[in-house]
């Protein structure tokens, strides 16, 4: 925009010559004797001209630019030591035969590597003799915490809590000071298998905040594999 003197001059506002310069960005290279003249004040307080300043932004992004390129290059770091772990998971689930190689599969993947504290498969089907692993429970109507167990999987999809509830303490052995849990629906279609509860004697270890894709990845390998030995 401009404005008028009063003896009808043209002046230019700040505006426009910000927009003028921004369409032309060559604009101090063709009149670069006015760089000399352009000075600028900062957060010191003094005074510099426009190419310092230009070079401090300039500093400026490229380590911010570095500091975002240093968390991506963490986070998939990260997610390829997770991608690995959960193969291997996988691999031991694909191989097991029987309801105790499955839930020892789990339980190693877990404590060993994922960095829990205790973990139960519980199923709402009857078990074999054979099946005897501790760490494998079968849940059934004549369970006195079936009700309060059974709604531990009455959403299709992982999700955290603390640990808190006599259903959930009676999966566990009574020693553990366990805090926090995940708890991990095993669904093959429509029908609810069982749940599988991974536990941790840190409060904050499994939170509302963490991701929980991996585990939802585990539930659907789990399922077929439960699926397969049960049929």
């Amino acid at each position: 925009m401009t404005a008028e003197t009063q003896d009808g001059a043209a002046v230019l506002d700040s505006q426009s010559v910000a927009d003028y310069l921004r369409q032309h960005p060559d604009f101090f290279s063709q009149h670069d004797g006015l760089l000399a003249d352009i000075e600028l004040d900062h957060n010191c307080g003094q005074a510099t001209s426009l190419i310092e300043r230009q070079i401090q932004v300039m500093r400026h992004k490229i380590q911010d630019n570095a500091g975002k390129m240093a968390d991506i290059l963490s986070t998939a770091r990260r997610n390829d030591v997770q991608f690995e772990k959960t193969k291997r998971l996988v691999i031991e689930l694909a191989a097991a035969t029987q309801h105790n190689g499955l839930t020892e599969a789990l339980k190693q993947s877990f404590t060993g590597e994922f960095h829990a504290d205790a973990v139960h498969l519980a199923l709402f089907s009857p078990l074999i003799a054979d099946d005897n692993h501790p760490n494998l429970t079968s849940v059934e109507a004549n369970n006195p915490f079936y009700d309060e167990i059974t709604a531990l999987a009455a959403k299709n999809w992982a999700y955290c809590q603390a640990f808190k509830g006599d259903g959930l303490v009676s999966l566990f052995d009574t020693q553990n000071e366990l805090k926090s849990c995940a708890i991990v629906p095993l669904y093959l279609r429509s029908k609810a298998l069982g749940v599988l509860i991974i536990a941790s004697n840190a409060p904050d270890h499994y939170n509302e905040q963490l991701d929980t894709l991996f585990l939802n990845h585990v539930a659907a390998v789990t399922a077929r594999c439960l699926g397969r030995i049960q049929a």
